[in-house]
């Protein structure tokens, strides 16, 4: 084979190489192109109300057809757009039910550390070693006594600041189970009274101050809502007796009615004359 030729069919080879490789670019882009069109779950929450004007953070839209109903009319890339969405839904609820579980097994250890760090049993019987009791050093009962009492003295002092910090993070456990149970204590019209409360008497918890503060602002707002049913009631007595006895200015010109049968009659023969 001459050199000419090796020229040409090396030319030929990366000719079909490259051939080759452009419909594999081509598919790379349409798979990129595939991803960047893919809508999860994220990526709706991050729409807002300048992306749509429906997508508004208190959005309750009322008075529309069903979704199903829509479903075989609306074209086929809108479906699979929400089956992308419903999968990326299903993939959250799973991936959120898997972290309750591992958050409640943590805290079902820790419980179970609290429990033995606050009631242990062998530390409840070496504390019945502490006492004041003098005991005689000369006797052997009581220099065995005395050695228990003194172990017990330094088992309870190493025990300490693990039994605090047990009772610490059990307490903080309850008031964050508190808070959830009551988001309303979160509010602005509860943290300033329970606080200002609090403030005034110590001895009350977190959870008695909610309580009180939360009878007080309901006896108020059922106060404000009867005195705003009174005044309603009111203002409609008021109005009805207006009209009835006819205290209420007439229009220049036309006289008042004591009924509707007079003003109808009175009008009619208006519109004859």
């Amino acid at each position: 084979m001459s050199e000419i030729e090796q020229v040409e069919q090396a030319e030929q080879v990366e000719t079909n190489e490259v051939v080759e490789q452009e419909p594999n670019q081509e598919e790379a882009q349409n798979e990129e192109i595939q991803e960047e069109e893919f809508l999860s779950i994220d990526d709706l929450l991050e729409l807002t109300e300048e992306d749509f004007a429906e997508f508004g953070d208190e959005a309750n839209h009322k008075g529309m057809k069903p979704l199903h109903e829509w479903m075989q009319h609306i074209p086929e890339d809108v479906r699979k757009h929400i089956g992308n969405l419903r999968a990326s839904y299903t993939q959250k609820t799973q991936e959120l039910a898997a972290m309750t579980k591992q958050i409640e097994e943590q805290t079902l250890s820790l419980q179970q550390q609290q429990e033995i760090a606050l009631n242990n049993p062998v530390f409840s019987e070496m504390k019945q070693h502490i006492t004041d009791e003098d005991y005689d050093l000369y006797s052997e009962d009581g220099m065995a006594k005395e050695i228990s009492r003194r172990v017990a003295q330094q088992i309870e002092a190493l025990m300490k600041p693990a039994q605090e910090k047990a009772e610490l993070q059990k307490r903080s456990q309850e008031l964050e189970t508190f808070k959830r149970q009551n988001p309303d204590l979160m509010q602005d019209e509860y943290r300033l009274p329970i606080y200002q409360l609090m403030q005034q008497r110590e001895e009350l918890s977190l959870e008695d101050a909610y309580w009180l503060t939360k009878a007080k602002l309901d006896s108020r707002k059922a106060n404000d809502l009867l005195a705003n049913q009174k005044k309603v009631r009111k203002t409609k007595r008021e109005t009805l007796r207006s009209t009835s006895t006819g205290s209420s200015s007439a229009p220049s010109g036309t006289p008042q009615f004591k009924d509707a049968w007079s003003a109808f009659q009175y009008h009619q023969a208006q519109e004859k004359k």
